[in-house]
């Protein structure tokens, strides 16, 4: 069976408490001059600055690093991979963006011996398109002549637009 608490205990507690309410309680903080201050928070910001300026030239060499790293886009890095079943693949393409897949994709699907093409991009992986080929058709030249019709494409595009702006 459950024990009833006490009330009058909680209420004693409370009593011990109005002991204190009239009493004032001191600052714990020491004191301290006001040249003591002034010299110590020139000090303290003389350390941070020279963090700072260490700090910050570590941040741009690491950003100048990364930049250098960067792709040209000059180059696709293409990793392909066999998929399950015959003439199925996946082919990784490094730093692409969905534009860049859709595209690629179209111009893969209009090509003879594709008989079906998809990509998949999500923030974990590297983009994916996933090829079934007909029988008899390679891999490597369907991506070729796909790649290469995207190029002319666009160096259709770029020349109308020049002659459009001149």
């Amino acid at each position: 069976m459950a024990k009833k608490e006490n009330e009058d205990s909680f209420e004693d507690e409370l009593d011990d408490l109005e002991e204190f309410e009239d009493e004032e309680f001191g600052s714990v903080y020491p004191t301290i001059d006001k040249e003591a201050k002034e010299t110590s928070t020139e000090e303290v910001e003389e350390d941070f600055s020279e963090v700072e300026d260490e700090e910050l030239k570590e941040e741009l060499d690491f950003a100048y690093e990364e930049q250098e790293e960067e792709p040209t886009f000059k180059y696709l890095s293409l990793q392909i991979l066999e998929a399950k079943g015959k003439d199925n693949y996946e082919v990784y393409i490094k730093n692409q963006s969905h534009g860049f897949l859709n595209v690629l994709v179209k111009h893969l699907l209009d090509l003879e011996g594709v008989s079906a093409a998809a990509y998949k991009k999500t923030d974990i992986d590297y983009p994916k398109i996933f090829i079934k080929l007909e029988d008899g058709y390679k891999i490597k030249e369907i991506l070729r002549k796909g790649i290469n019709n995207l190029q002319e494409e666009v160096l259709e595009v770029k020349e109308i637009f020049e002659k459009k702006l001149l």
